[in-house]
């Protein structure tokens, strides 16, 4: 991979950022605030440690990798609440849970691969 490649987990989450916009644009009005607005914020929160940590010294990656995987599992409990209120289908439920495991094998990968020995 050249430097000036984004890493795959990057791509998946540019993906998930504007599927996730697509999505709680479409929410109930009552709702877009309280989740719409958290899950938009969390999903970017998430891309930008993906930023940090890819240009972070090597020392500093772990701790904001760990972070990432905190938003992870934050984001699937708000995505199944959504899904319980049926503001998304099974299928886009589904869809978020396939890009955010993705997202968090490539973590933990990443993770793996810069944890001290």
């Amino acid at each position: 991979m050249q430097p000036d490649t984004p890493p795959p987990i990057y791509t998946v989450a540019v993906e998930l950022v504007g599927w996730t916009l697509d999505r709680t644009s479409a929410l109930p009005k009552s709702q877009r605030f309280t989740f719409g607005q958290r899950l938009d914020n969390l999903t970017l929160d998430a891309l930008l440690l993906i930023v940090r940590a890819r240009f972070a010294q090597r020392a500093s990656k772990p701790e904001l990798l760990r972070d990432l995987n905190l938003l992870l599992e934050q984001l699937r409990v708000l995505w199944r609440l959504t899904h319980q209120r049926r503001w998304i289908s099974q299928q886009q439920l589904v869809f978020a849970n396939a890009q955010l495991d993705e997202i968090g094998r490539m973590c933990g990968g990443w993770l793996q691969s810069v944890a001290p020995k």
